[in-house]
């Protein structure tokens, strides 16, 4: 299992890039060995942070980082720098 990476990208404000990030987190989980359901999950947990963020920001520009270490996958949120919203998830078995 691959731990001790970080993926980080910047988004503007186009409304389009939300479904970009969905496609994207999508098949980060799948290449690192989550079932359908975890991946489900996972992306809807995605979906509050990207919603209650555009509301309190006033814009939708954010920035997003994927990293996994410690045995968990970590995906870090924020809109401009701001408040920082977290969605872990254990790293599943390599077996």
């Amino acid at each position: 299992m691959p731990e001790g990476f970080l993926f980080a990208l910047k988004l503007s404000d186009e409304p389009r890039f939300d479904a970009m990030l969905d496609s994207l987190a999508s098949c980060v989980l799948e290449q690192m060995g989550y079932a359908p359901a975890a991946i489900a999950d996972t992306l809807a947990k995605l979906r509050v942070p990207l919603e209650e963020g555009a509301a309190a920001q006033g814009r939708r520009g954010y920035d997003v980082q994927f990293g996994a270490e410690a045995s968990q996958l970590l995906i870090v949120l924020s809109y401009g720098g701001g408040r920082e919203w977290r969605v872990a998830r254990a790293l599943p078995d390599s077996d």
